[in-house]
């Protein structure tokens, strides 16, 4: 065990990831560092290709680490053998960016969802089916729907099933991968709506990945902006939108649109 500030659910230090090697390296995650407080949530924000996927999945170990570390709870996650990984991953999930190529299409919903509770519980079926009736329920679905299909549901409900797969296991911490850039304006914000309430009633803590600030705004309590596989610039929320400081985030912020004419954003262009 780590000793770690007991507000301090994630502490990532120096965090790198590589692929490929010599002219061919591509620096995805350059040194990033960043706190996730228990019950809060931090968004990572940045443009296509800027490193911010490869952070979530990397301090889940779902891609290697090329250096830095990740502490979970006290838990340094890159040193843990296979089978207390396996244990500290009840305790951390993931929501991915595509519901439908993230849910196996030939697996009916219920089958999906009991995933977690098979590989973590030891709960016979008939307890496995209640509880994902229970979660479908949870997160805006109805219990019925157990025996259909993903490709028999809307982009916004099959996020919702994505997401009750991840509360299955009882995690107290969730990347959540971009998990509105595929949908709707208007379900995006039933989506956001949801977490915002899951984060509540379960105390869960958040690591939101974006690729809009506007997204992020009303959601995070920090923000980092991530560009070229580094964090540029990082801060609370209010502090950030109201008086950011690096040219990269300013330039996010000019592209966000507004249908306000007298909120005149500063339109800059990120200086190379």
């Amino acid at each position: 065990m780590i000793q770690t500030d007991d507000n301090t659910l994630l502490h990532v230090e120096g965090l790198t990831t590589y692929f490929g090697k010599g002219p061919g390296l591509v620096k995805a995650v350059d040194g990033v560092s960043f706190t996730v407080p228990r019950g809060k949530t931090v968004g990572l924000v940045g443009e296509s290709g800027s490193g911010k996927t490869t952070v979530g999945r990397t301090l889940l170990r779902l891609i290697p680490a090329t250096g830095g570390t990740v502490t979970f709870d006290g838990h340094d996650v890159f040193s843990l053998p296979r089978a207390e990984l396996r244990r500290l991953r009840q305790r951390m999930q993931i929501i991915f960016q595509d519901p439908a190529s993230s849910l196996n299409p030939r697996m009916t919903v219920g089958n999906i969802v009991a995933e977690p509770l098979q590989v973590h519980f030891n709960m016979s079926r008939l307890d496995r089916r209640y509880r994902v009736g229970e979660l479908l329920e949870r997160v805006g679905l109805s219990a019925e729907y157990i025996n259909r299909y993903p490709h028999e549901f809307s982009g916004g409900q099959r996020q919702r099933i994505g997401i009750a797969r991840a509360l299955a296991s009882g995690p107290d911490f969730i990347v959540c991968d971009e998990p509105v850039s595929a949908l709707d304006v208007s379900i995006q914000a039933q989506i956001l709506n949801l977490l915002s309430d899951l984060q509540d009633e379960f105390g869960l803590s958040y690591l939101f990945i974006a690729h809009n600030l506007a997204v992020v705004e009303h959601f995070a309590d920090t923000v980092a902006v991530m560009t070229r596989g580094k964090i540029v610039e990082m801060a609370d929320r209010d502090t950030l939108y109201e008086n950011p400081q690096h040219d990269y985030t300013k330039m996010l912020l000019s592209a966000v649109p507004s249908i306000d004419p007298a909120n005149k954003k500063l339109h800059a262009r990120l200086k190379t």
